[in-house]
């Protein structure tokens, strides 16, 4: 057995032992919005109206092939999983120019806890590395090569659109790194031809989707609840803090709430990013004060202790492990690979094709300083730390054997 081969077993093995374990269970609560969207609007009705579909759809397949058991999406999501672990592991390899590196991302992306605790949710996380892992790789090789693979340019776009499905976060950050793509075409260091076939295979799926909604809904939003998360973010910074619900219950009890209900769907979210704005203009040190802590919640190293976990019979986000298991796995974790990471990524950055992935880092924490900030949403930027610590760690161990 090949070592790719053993790792990639373990990562299978770890991935579907969680999913057996939480079985039908929610672990969080965002999970009941994508169950609802996938049971409800595709395997009932056979539409799905949703401005974000990855997640649902997915559910969605195996619940109309399986029944109605979020086993099946679980353990579907876990060969996904397993299969990113590879590609992290190959992408390494590539970028890095270090077949040792690697290996030693595919070892450590198949054991890293987050990935297989987020490989069993039923949320976004899994299927947005599925595609984001792929079109930045491919993107960085077809800049290293000049563009002269003709399918890795439009292959990256169409992946980095795809991820767009999952998160809505993954379009804008796009459209930056096809702003420093156009840059990099501008100096002459990248065919003006692969440019346009990788936007374009970006933004078909995502025109696609946008009349198809338009044409069954009269929408054709890429998300309808920006504004809202937006403006419990800002407004109700500090109940949020606390916990979500409590934020909702403060928006509620306010005269806009009433303002925003007596508004169609569309407009209300309009309504909320306007009035996020108007209280980031008005309220200057206090978003700058909430941009701090965001910037430590999305860097911290193990979970809030203080953090209210709310169990029920339907959720917990503990998913059955004591408070202190969590964090005792954060620190084994988490300090090293940040810090080695980001002086990993900051030694390569030197190079000028793997600009999409510092910039992809940086654009992901800057989405959260400004929104929602918590540990999960670094999950995102954890495979290209796993870049930099094992690429910076492989060199390490050259200059010493020199």
């Amino acid at each position: 057995m090949s070592w790719e081969t053993a790792w990639l077993l373990l990562a299978l093995i770890l991935r579907l032992a969680f999913a057996l374990k939480l079985g039908g269970r929610f672990s969080q609560i965002d999970e009941g919005l994508v169950d609802t969207q996938a049971w409800r609007h595709l395997s009932a009705s056979g539409h799905l109206l949703i401005p974000k579909p990855g997640p649902a759809l997915f559910s969605a397949v195996f619940y109309a092939a399986f029944g109605y058991d979020r086993i099946f999406p679980r353990l579907g999501q876990a060969f996904v999983a397993t299969a990113t672990a590879g590609m992290i592991g190959r992408m390494t390899a590539e970028l890095s120019g270090s077949a040792r590196a690697g290996r030693w991302a595919l070892a450590l992306a198949a054991v890293y806890p987050f990935f297989v605790y987020y490989s069993g949710l039923l949320m976004s996380e899994t299927l947005y590395l599925a595609f984001l892992v792929p079109g930045l790789w491919w993107l960085c090789s077809s800049l290293k090569d000049e563009g002269r693979s003709a399918w890795k340019a439009p292959a990256a776009g169409l992946a980095l659109g795809l991820a767009a499905f999952s998160r809505s976060e993954g379009a804008p950050i796009a459209l930056l790194i096809w702003a420093g793509a156009f840059v990099y075409c501008l100096r002459g260091r990248w065919p003006w031809r692969a440019w346009v076939l990788a936007v374009l295979c970006w933004a078909l799926p995502l025109a696609g989707w946008s009349v198809y909604m338009k044409a069954a809904t009269g929408e054709a939003s890429p998300d309808k609840h920006g504004g809202l998360t937006l403006l419990i973010g800002t407004m109700f910074f500090d109940e949020n803090e606390v916990d979500t619900t409590l934020a909702f219950k403060a928006l509620e009890s306010t005269p806009l709430y009433a303002q925003a209900m007596a508004l169609d769907e569309q407009s209300r979210d309009a309504f909320y990013y306007r009035k996020s704005f108007d209280f980031m203009r008005e309220h200057p040190v206090t978003i700058a004060r909430q941009a701090a802590r965001r910037f430590f919640n999305f860097w911290r190293f193990y979970p809030r202790p203080d953090k209210v976990f709310l169990t029920s019979s339907g959720t917990d986000p503990s998913a059955g492990f004591p408070r202190w298991l969590l964090a005792a796995v954060s620190l084994a974790f988490e300090p090293w690979l940040i810090v080695l990471g980001l002086w990993g990524l900051a030694r390569l950055a030197r190079r000028a094709e793997l600009f999409p992935i510092p910039l992809f880092v940086l654009a992901t924490m800057g989405v959260h300083l400004i929104s929602v900030s918590q540990m999960r949403y670094r999950l995102p930027v954890a495979p290209f730390l796993i870049l930099g610590a094992v690429s910076l760690l492989a060199g390490v161990q050259r200059l010493r054997k020199a």
